[in-house]
This record gives structure tokens, C-alpha cells and sequence, in this order.
């Protein structure tokens, strides 16, 4: 696709370049239409919820959330931040200004996949440096790949303070198979977890008192009620009319270990895309999400005219003793502000019957009510991915070192500084993905070669005390059929993990769970494996769904494969923010250095700096120190 712009990569060159506002990008795709340059000015700084600017109501800046007042770090005082709303092949620049100072940044656009564009990623270390404050980075590159995706900081735990929002990319009608099932397409249901203190304080954790990482709340588009006291939140409201089919587009950016379970009272949800991958409609009542994972259904405006409760359930984590949850409106034009029916409780909702979408626990079969994410039809698959043997096979336990547990003298030996959070039981734990807490290099692998000497070598675990730490990368060659079988090998009550894959889109063979057992041992994947290659050779697998996170159920496991057609260094981690920088994170790099396009002129560098001593005493002149 051409683009009006000399220069895709452009520096000097950008008052050359025609770029279209963020209004002109959020238009109706066309086909055969000339893509545009949609320009974004991001602006981070420290901020609070109902500020001064919630006096003055001719003001946009006013941040609500719930109504607890509180620090964030949002992006352009916004709550989720700016929506990006493009159609496919259009070119997205964003200028992301750091003015939160004394704090680094980094956006991932989650589900892009960056072909051509791997610079711009945006995972510290890996693809780029963070963006120091009081500086600009700009993120350019254009999306190959449509569906409902979104941003978020991939720096700490920001993506708890704000640093997230909505990223839509349409297809023309001729490529959209769903085009003739909907009639508009507006309503976007982006749900965040919320804490009532800048997310800092829970890392490592507070350990007196409130342990643990749970989010205290909800929020729906940035809105919410508190559920503990009475505050001035608010609620969201969607309006529809009468007849109408809509497509709804679900986000869950949730850091937390809390699930969310959203349904709309009264009204069928037709599945028709899960991560931005189409598939076959399938009809369900509710639908469970984990952080990282979208889902577009829709939704027929076929019940009399009135307000409808929109009901979001906390799992895992958020059930328990606090039973979070959050509200939403859904009003017909003409009807009610209000529903007529009595808000529902958390019992109300827990007790709903109906088809679930991505249970928590299920055996996942032919036999199964509710609807796991690989019994989806893809609407198109690669045959490559059904060869009986895939060209690669890596089989990734994930488990947490638990220092309380096995020697807390590693954790405050003299000398020693290891990561550690501190989690509700007293216990304090790291994260280990392939038998590795993944330790991040100080400069990006992607751009820096000095970067290498961090990577782990091999059979690290054999001279290392545990947990073992290095920057864990698998090699893996251009065009290969990959295949991953990640598992919970160490299991934990309620916990159900979301893994996603950075640069791709993988197709979900298998999910399965071992009910009756603690932990799962290698002999149960090796029969798993079994099984697996058992139907691939009876052709029992009919167009797995394509998805690039996916959950994987408490003391189970997942099978996925992709193609690996886009050369790079790219992420493979748990979403929960609390796992993955403490060390459940992988990169998987796939071809050679002369696969990628060239590294953008001027790109940032950055690196330790511990020059010889001798050179700085010809510096200074002196002896030094």
C-alpha cells in the first residue's frame, strides 16, 4: 500500500508527510480506499482522579473512576487514554511525551504484530529502551493485521495507573466475513482493574496488612461504583435502538490475577472474533475473559424497550471474601435512564445459568456445555499448522520459587538483592517460566549485540542455585512450524494463568486440565502429547482458532502452533503484571539479524556504564576513587 509520506520511517522528512487527526482516521473503511497517516500526541504525566478539573464541567480532563481519589499515570488525562480507531494498512505515529518524572515509559500495542515494524513493540529491553522522562519517542508503523486490539505500558506495573486504551483496526467490507451480521459498530466495553493507591505500593506488596496484589474494583470505559463506600462514581452507558445488530468490542486490560465475567441481561451474545482472529458465530450467554483477551459479539437489540443491566463478575482472585464486580447500562432509545429491575448482586450473577464462553474449568470436549476458546472454528488455517510433527516442540512448565518455603536465607543473604513479591499467604515468590526467572538484559536484544551476554547458556539450571535468572531466549528458525505446550506444573487454587505471544497470532490446538492432581509431573505431557499427535494423525482437528492469548485453566495446560514467518525478538509471558516482572516471561527470537529491516536512524541506545577505573583517573586527572 502506498502511503502519501516519502518515507515510512521518517525523521527529517515529517513536515513533508500529510497526516490525517485521530477524526479522520475513525471512519468507515473502504475498499480500494488510499490508507491514511494517523497521528497521535500522547502526553504521560503524574495525575489525580476527581482533581480540580472535575469543578469545572465545560472541562474533558476530569477523571472519575470510581469516584476514590487517588494518583494515576494516565495518558492525556484520559481513562481508558485516547481511542485509536484506523482501518487496516493505515500508518500509525504516535509521540509519546514522558512528563511523568523520575519514571520510565514504554506502549505495547497489543495484537499488532509489527511485521516490518519490530522496532516498535515497545517491550523494554527487548525491542527498544524505555523512554527516560522528560523525553519524546515516536512510535511508527503501519497495521497489517485487523481486529480489536489495544495499548498499554509495558514498564513495571503502569498499566494499573491508566496507561492503556482502545486500539481498533476495521476491515474493508470485502474482507470482513462478519460485515452482513452487524449493523454499526461503535460500542467498545473496555474493562480495567482498579486499586485505590498508586500500583508502586504493591510492588513487592504491603505485608502488615491488605497483602497480596487483589484489585479492589472494576471499572468499565473508566467508570465505576465503589463497592465498599458510598463515592460520586458513575456508571457507564451504552444506548441502542430497537432492532438493531450491533458489534460489540470487548477488551480486558485487567494486571491483576482477578477474571472477569460479563453479561447483558437478557440478550443473546454471538461470538464471532476472540484477539482479533474471526471465527464462526457461536452463540453464548456469558462471556470470561482474562487480561490480555478480546472478544467481538453481537449483540441484537431484540427485547422491549427499556435499560438493561450490563453485570461484570470478579473470578479468581476478586470472588472469595470480596466479590468484586461492576455495572454497566444498556438503554434503548426511548427507554428508561434507569432498569426497571433491581440491580443484581453478586449471587444474582454467580447464579446465572446459560452457555459461558472461556469457562474456568472445563475438560473442554464434545461434551461440554459451555464453550472453550479452541472449540471455535477458525474461518482460515494455514495446513502447514496440521502436520502431524511440527518442525519445533517446546514444552514450558510455569511455576512460582516460593522463598518462604524453601530457603528465605536466598532471599536476604548478605549481599543478595533478588526480586521477590510478597503475596497473601505471608509468603514471598518469584516467577519462573521453563524452569527460569527471566532477568532482563540491560540493553534492547533486539538493536544491541552486547545485550547477548545476559542470554542464558546452555543448561544453565545445572550450575545456577535456584531460581535460576538470565534472559531466556529460544532460537528459532524463519518459517519453522512452532509448536508450545505451556502447563501449570505447580498448581495453585483459583489461579488461572493468561500467556500471551508478542508478533503473532497462534492457532489453539488443545486445552485440557488435570482435575485430580497437585501437580503435573512430564510423563502427563508426554501422554498429552500422545493424545495430540493421535488426532492430528486421525485429521480430528477441524480449523483451530487462531487467538495470541490465551488462559490456560488452574493445573492445566495448552497446546499452540504458529508459523514463524516474522523475524524477531518477541515476548512470550504471563499477562498478569505481578508474573511477569518477576521473572514468568520468555522471548522466542526467530531468524537472523539480516531478516529484519535496518534499525531507524537515531533509534535510542542505552546500557550499563562501568567504565575501567584508570579511565576515569585520566578523566578527572586525579586519582579516582
Amino acid at each position: 500500500m502506498k502511503h502519501t509520506c516519502c518515507m515510512l520511517h521518517f525523521n527529517t522528512a515529517f513536515n513533508l508527510c500529510v497526516v490525517s487527526s485521530p477524526e479522520e482516521c475513525a471512519r468507515d473503511c473502504r475498499d480500494n480506499e488510499e490508507p491514511k497517516n494517523c497521528y497521535y500526541r500522547f502526553h504521560i504525566e503524574f495525575y489525580t482522579t476527581i482533581g480540580p478539573a472535575c469543578n469545572y464541567t465545560f472541562l474533558d480532563q476530569c477523571i472519575i473512576g470510581d469516584g476514590f481519589e487517588k494518583t494515576l499515570i494516565p495518558i492525556n488525562r484520559q481513562l481508558p487514554g485516547p481511542l485509536i480507531k484506523v482501518c487496516v494498512n493505515d500508518r500509525i505515529i504516535v509521540d509519546v511525551e514522558n512528563a511523568a518524572s523520575g519514571n520510565e515509559v514504554t506502549l505495547h500495542w497489543h495484537g499488532i504484530f509489527q511485521n516490518g515494524y519490530q522496532y516498535y513493540d515497545g517491550v523494554p529491553y527487548v525491542t527498544q529502551c524505555p523512554i527516560p522522562s522528560s523525553t519524546t519517542f515516536r512510535y511508527d508503523f503501519v497495521v497489517k493485521n485487523s481486529g480489536t486490539h489495544f495499548y498499554h505500558s509495558h514498564i513495571s506495573t503502569h498499566m494499573l495507573d491508566g496507561q492503556y486504551g482502545g486500539l481498533i483496526v476495521r476491515d474493508p467490507p470485502s474482507k470482513d466475513p462478519h460485515y452482513q451480521l452487524f449493523d454499526k459498530d461503535e460500542i467498545i466495553i473496555f474493562l480495567s482493574d482498579w486499586m485505590h493507591e498508586l500500583s508502586a505500593e504493591r510492588f513487592p506488596g504491603w505485608y502488615w496488612h491488605d497483602l497480596g496484589q487483589t484489585a479492589k474494583n472494576i471499572l468499565i470505559n473508566g467508570l465505576g461504583q465503589a463497592t465498599a463506600q458510598i463515592t460520586n462514581g458513575s456508571l457507564t452507558e451504552y444506548t441502542v435502538k430497537k432492532g438493531e445488530r450491533h458489534r460489540i468490542r470487548l477488551i480486558n486490560s485487567f494486571t491483576t490475577v482477578c477474571l472477569a465475567e460479563l453479561r447483558i441481561e437478557q440478550h443473546e451474545l454471538v461470538v464471532i472474533a476472540q484477539d482479533g482472529a474471526n471465527v464462526k458465530p457461536k452463540p453464548v450467554d456469558k462471556i470470561v475473559t482474562s487480561t490480555g483477551e478480546r472478544v467481538d459479539f453481537i449483540l441484537t437489540a431484540n427485547q422491549d424497550v427499556d435499560s438493561y443491566w450490563i453485570q461484570v463478575l470478579g473470578l479468581g482472585e476478586c470472588n472469595g471474601t470480596r466479590r468484586v464486580q461492576q455495572f454497566a447500562i444498556l438503554q434503548y432509545e426511548g427507554g428508561p435512564t434507569w432498569p426497571t429491575r433491581p440491580q443484581p448482586s453478586y449471587a444474582d450473577g454467580e447464579s446465572a445459568t446459560g452457555v459461558t464462553y472461556n469457562p474456568l474449568e472445563s475438560t473442554c470436549d464434545e461434551n461440554n456445555t459451555d464453550v472453550c476458546v479452541n472449540q471455535l472454528e477458525g474461518i482460515d488455517v494455514d495446513p502447514d499448522l496440521l502436520n502431524v510433527e511440527p518442525d519445533e516442540r517446546h514444552i514450558l512448565p510455569f511455576w512460582f520459587f516460593n522463598y518462604t518455603r524453601y530457603d528465605d536465607k536466598i532471599l536476604f543473604g548478605s549481599d543478595t538483592y533478588r526480586t521477590f513479591i510478597d503475596v497473601n499467604d505471608f509468603s514471598q515468590i518469584i516467577s519462573t517460566f521453563n524452569e527460569i526467572a527471566y532477568e532482563s538484559p540491560a540493553s534492547p536484544l533486539l538493536t544491541e549485540p552486547r545485550s547477548y551476554r545476559t542470554v542464558c547458556k546452555k543448561n544453565v539450571q545445572n550450575s545456577c542455585t535456584e531460581p535460576c535468572t538470565c534472559a531466556q531466549v529460544i532460537n528459532t528458525k524463519l518459517n519453522n512450524i512452532v509448536e508450545l505446550i505451556i502447563y501449570d506444573a505447580v498448581r495453585v487454587e483459583d489461579l488461572h494463568h493468561p500467556f500471551h505471544l508478542h508478533g503473532y497470532e497462534f492457532k489453539v490446538f488443545t486445552i485440557g486440565q488435570f482435575l485430580s492432581s497437585k501437580n503435573i509431573s512430564r510423563a502427563n505431557i508426554d501422554e498429552v502429547i500422545k493424545q495430540h499427535t493421535e488426532r492430528l494423525e486421525k485429521g480430528e482437528y477441524k480449523n483451530p482458532p487462531g487467538k495470541d492469548t490465551v488462559k490456560i485453566p488452574m493445573g492445566g495446560y495448552v497446546i499452540i502452533r504458529f508459523k514463524a514467518n516474522n523475524p524477531g525478538w518477541w515476548l512470550l509471558h504471563c499477562h498478569f503484571t505481578w508474573h511477569h516482572i518477576t521473572g514468568m516471561e520468555l522471548v522466542i527470537h526467530v531468524g537472523d539479524r539480516n531478516d529484519l529491516p535496518p534499525v531507524p536512524y537515531g533509534f535510542p541506545e542505552c546500557s550499563n556504564w562501568t567504565p575501567a577505573l584508570h579511565t576515569l583517573n585520566n578523566f578527572y586527572g586525579i586519582r579516582y576513587p
